[in-house]
């Protein structure tokens, strides 16, 4: 899911640019999240870190300008993505200091906002040709992760943190691990214990209770539920060769 703000004090610009935003996700078959403010002093105070991926930002407002909050923002967060809407150009040296993603110049043009999202989207998220279970989608210590969920061998669980390998590559992430499952296309991937999920491509064979992965290492199986963790495997397994064939690499 996208989380958007859009931070204006004038009540009919602000709705307009919801309706316009919230049509140019639809359009693109984007789960998005929008919250208003009406004043940059109410967005700067409500702000944490990581609440959003984009705010809109008014520049002329009353009391607190789009500036001022947006100077607030960056010191909190240095990821998030912030565009300026202003009726001037006036305002490009204090735009640049903030990093501003991109400004819109008003009234909105629904073209500009339609094609700064999809700006956004080439620049942060790869595109999903098949479907979008095709990516896991996470953010680790403010940077925003997108891998290839069939290149994930295992899914590794400890306390409140999950571990994703991928490779020689190793992603610390504080989630909880059926938090997680729920994001894992599970036509390929199979929880074997309390702890553990895997991705039965990955799996080289089953010796005792153990899956024995390709990469070396040992998951152990759920002993109480080894029949039908291995029946699931083997299921899973047979309809991979069809899976496959309709992704696109």
């Amino acid at each position: 899911m996208i989380k958007i703000a859009l931070c204006d004090d004038n009540e009919v610009e602000r709705r307009l640019l919801k309706r316009i935003v919230a049509s140019a996700m639809e359009e693109q078959h984007r789960e998005v999240l929008i919250v208003e403010f009406s004043s940059g002093e109410k967005l700067q105070r409500n702000f944490s870190r990581g609440d959003y991926d984009i705010i809109f930002l008014d520049i002329c407002m009353k009391e607190m300008n789009g500036i001022e909050a947006g100077r607030v923002i960056r010191k909190k967060d240095a990821k998030v993505e912030i565009i300026l809407a202003t009726g001037s150009d006036q305002y490009f040296k204090e735009g640049y200091e903030l990093h501003a993603f991109a400004y819109l110049m008003k009234p909105y043009d629904v073209a500009q906002i339609q094609a700064t999202l999809q700006d956004f989207f080439h620049r942060n998220l790869p595109e999903t040709v098949d479907e979008d279970m095709e990516f896991l989608r996470f953010s680790m210590q403010q940077r925003k992760i997108c891998i290839r969920q069939r290149e994930i061998s295992v899914v590794e669980s400890e306390g409140r943190i999950v571990r994703i390998y991928q490779g020689g590559e190793v992603y610390k992430v504080y989630e909880r691990l059926n938090e997680m499952e729920k994001q894992l296309d599970m036509r390929r991937f199979l929880r074997c214990n309390q702890s553990y999920i895997v991705n039965v491509e990955h799996v080289e064979g089953i010796v005792d209770y153990d899956f024995h992965m390709k990469d070396g290492s040992i998951i152990p199986i759920r002993k109480r539920d080894k029949k039908d963790i291995v029946q699931k495997y083997y299921q899973k397994k047979s309809e991979l060769p069809h899976m496959n064939s309709s992704e696109q690499i």
